[in-house]
């Protein structure tokens, strides 16, 4: 009897034991399930910073160091509110962003007001230190907007000023290199040795970006140095030359030209170019004949065949009666061939 309660009580252990288990188990592997899935939510989004009001610089900082970008879309005006602060933005503050987004933002770019925070120990500016009222000799910062990022550090540096932080944001009308703004901003008076914080621009953004075109200029009939003053003058450059015998041309003079005139292309591309070379042991060639009477035109074309090769050098339209003269060169042994309207009409051993 005695035995039987031991064994019922045993059972009844295991069973709870087991059951326990089973509960600690589920709630370790949840919370483990939990963690992993914050773990991957944080690792595929962000959350969007609050830029606005901040000056740009500040925010494009704060935005750098979350792994996001900072586009200005436009320039807007606002008397009451700081030279140079955010005024919008895009996607929202608390939205969701992955890393490597760009957050577009509206600046206080025109007309902004000085902010100052002056409690009585002297002036400030937009960003910078309070400057204690025992200090003579302050200046007025120079405007370098629109100035490119070495004349503006040229100027800061002439005027007494040290260059501060430099940061580049993407623009949609300033040009690459170019300064967008400053900070402290312009006119604001300062002591002499103030750090001076530039916003400078990257251009437009990729997807904005489009490459500058250039009108392929006719260059047949011109010398080479010609064509390369051409060329640069509507940003093209020259790309391979081939030299191409042609007894009726001088040397030095193109032929051809690869892409042909008149050819939107991309600013920069090269050129190529077929240029007549001399040619020595010329012969001269001269015809003159007469076309049979016709109604209607006639169309005359001279074949040479000689050592350099098979050419064509004459195709002209006439009328019926008219006498044909030309002159020419070959090399060598050959023949010359008169076709008319395609069909052949006489030929001469050279």
């Amino acid at each position: 009897m005695t035995g039987n309660k031991k064994s019922a009580s045993s059972f009844f252990l295991k069973v709870f034991l087991s059951i326990l288990a089973l509960g600690l188990g589920l709630v370790v592997s949840g919370f483990i399930g939990f963690l992993v899935l914050q773990f991957s939510a944080n690792t595929t989004s962000l959350v969007v910073p609050d830029l606005r009001k901040q000056d740009l610089v500040s925010a494009v900082n704060q935005a750098t160091r979350l792994g996001l970008q900072v586009e200005v879309s436009r320039l807007d005006s606002h008397q009451d509110l700081p030279l140079n602060s955010i005024l919008e933005q895009n996607p929202a503050p608390g939205s969701n962003a992955k890393k490597g987004n760009t957050i577009r933002v509206v600046v206080n770019g025109m007309g902004g007001r000085l902010v100052s925070t002056n409690s009585g120990t002297g002036p400030t500016s937009t960003g910078g230190s309070v400057l204690p009222t025992s200090l003579v000799g302050q200046s007025k910062i120079p405007d370098v907007r629109n100035m490119t990022q070495d004349e503006a550090i040229f100027l800061l540096e002439e005027n007494g000023f040290q260059v501060g932080r430099v940061a580049e944001v993407t623009h949609e009308e300033v040009p690459l290199g170019f300064v967008i703004s400053q900070d402290p901003p312009v006119n604001s008076t300062v002591v002499p040795g103030t750090p001076v914080n530039l916003l400078v621009s990257k251009g437009k953004s990729e997807a904005e970006a489009t490459p500058a075109l250039a009108t392929v200029p006719d260059l047949v009939g011109l010398k080479i140095d010609e064509a390369r003053r051409l060329l640069a003058q509507t940003n093209l450059g020259v790309g391979s030359i081939e030299e191409v015998s042609n007894p009726d041309q001088n040397p030095g003079i193109i032929l051809e030209q690869n892409p042909a005139p008149g050819q939107p292309v991309t600013a920069g591309q090269q050129v190529s170019l077929k240029v007549s070379k001399a040619v020595e042991d010329l012969q001269d060639l001269h015809l003159k004949f007469g076309l049979p009477d016709a109604r209607v035109p006639i169309t005359v074309k001279i074949v040479v065949k000689d050592d350099l090769g098979e050419r064509v050098i004459y195709e002209q339209q006439h009328q019926g009666g008219e006498a044909v003269e030309i002159s020419s060169k070959t090399k060598g042994k050959g023949k010359v061939l008169i076709y008319l309207n395609g069909y052949y009409y006489w030929e001469k051993d050279l």
